[in-house]
């Protein structure tokens, strides 16, 4: 252990990127289901619905989590320098195998049911999410035939090319870098409150710059914290059930925004969105900065194996989730026999479809994390590794 007692790894990183990943898979499945989660407990109802139907909003939460693992390993780093062309490769032997293969699966589909409607014609939509430009059409975006859900991977990819830049100058400037972004996230959205339809606006990267900003900022705040020496191991346990607590109180804060949330109008909801989208990610911020400070104890009971598993296999958990919630109701799984089953075939069957689709969205992450994923991004790793001593050499 080093005297800093600097945690290479944060339980409550790995539940947060579960809690928000789920949220976002509850919504989604809701919309096909209309299942209501409710359920009694001595006779009084437990109301689940409200936060099921806000669940996107936790999209805001995982772009945040994003900024705050990228941005962790270079605050830490402190005046080593910052290695463009491996953070780049390790970003795209992250991504890449799985995104393409969704793209590719998907592609197949629309060769047999064909596209869908309002989508851009096949080699339009295609070049678009090979380049993560699919953002910026409505054809590409809203109506796309190629997995609706990989409109975040755009964001993603955008940002990660600004990443090296705004490191670099974050690590010199906190305080005016994070300001800066934060405003530029704001003013963005402000500009287009006024506008009739945000719906291809609101969610485009100057948008989300705040959520970066604010998750850059937690483990800025945390890595500063390591340094300092007020996060060593020897402290007493009370100090770390404080940071605990400061957690528990931002997660129940996030709950409450999502519970508070009960307009049904498209232009609102996306508004609403909007008006709370910072206090959302300062919450969030708060949960993450608070976890780097988790009793061992605490630790232990959420970064168990069931955690950590779930964690691993998110990634392509939400990739497919959406995707294959919609295959499942066009294929009949389960058997229905109506128009409109989630409404007519009772709760019966939204509670079986539900929890297939559940249970075909878990397979297909493990199947596409360890089959795929993982073991391209070994053998990607060592092809760069070997090019790297080639060169040395």
């Amino acid at each position: 252990m080093t005297g800093r007692a600097e945690k290479s790894h944060i339980a409550g990183a790995d539940f947060f990127r579960v809690f928000s990943v789920g949220l976002v898979a509850c919504f989604h499945i809701w919309q096909q289901s209309w299942l209501d989660p409710g359920f009694r407990v001595m006779g009084v109802h437990i109301e689940l619905l409200r936060i099921v139907r806000r669940g996107y909003m936790a999209v805001d939460l995982m772009l945040l989590l994003s900024g705050f693992l990228l941005y962790l390993p270079e605050a830490r780093r402190g005046e080593r320098p910052f290695d463009v062309r491996d953070f780049y490769a390790r970003r795209l032997r992250r991504i890449l195998p799985s995104y393409l293969a969704a793209i590719f699966i998907a592609l197949g589909f629309t060769y047999i049911y064909g596209p869908d409607w309002g989508s851009a014609p096949r080699g339009l939509d295609l070049l678009a999410h090979l380049t993560f430009t699919h953002t910026f059409w409505r054809g590409t975006y809203v109506w796309t035939s190629l997995n609706v859900g990989l409109w975040t991977l755009a964001v993603e990819m955008q940002f990660y090319l600004l990443f090296p830049l705004i490191a670099r100058v974050f690590r010199r400037r906190p305080a005016v870098t994070f300001c800066g972004m934060a405003a530029m996230g704001l003013l963005s959205r402000w500009s287009i409150s006024s506008l009739p339809d945000v719906t291809m606006l609101f969610n485009q990267l100057p948008c989300m710059l705040d959520l970066y900003a604010l998750g850059m900022l937690s483990a800025h705040l945390l890595a500063k914290r390591e340094r300092s020496g007020a996060h060593l191991r020897s402290e007493p346990e009370a100090g770390g059930w404080l940071w605990a607590a400061l957690s528990a109180v931002c997660l129940a804060g996030i709950l409450w925004i999502l519970w508070h949330q009960n307009t049904t109008d498209n232009r609102d909801l996306n508004q609403w969105q909007m008006n709370w989208r910072f206090p959302l990610g300062v919450l969030g911020a708060g949960f993450l900065l608070g976890a780097g400070g988790w009793p061992a104890a605490l630790d232990r009971l959420v970064g168990n194996r069931a955690t950590k598993y779930c964690a691993a296999i998110s990634y392509n958990f939400y990739i497919w989730h959406q995707y294959l919630a919609v295959k499942l109701k066009v294929w009949h799984l389960p058997p229905y026999l109506t128009e409109l089953p989630q409404r007519d075939e009772g709760r019966s069957w939204q509670l079986a479809y539900t929890g297939l689709c559940f249970a075909v969205a878990f397979a297909a992450a493990t199947l596409f994390t360890f089959g795929l994923e993982k073991p391209a991004a070994r053998a990607l790793g060592r092809r760069q590794r070997q090019k790297a001593a080639d060169r040395a050499a």
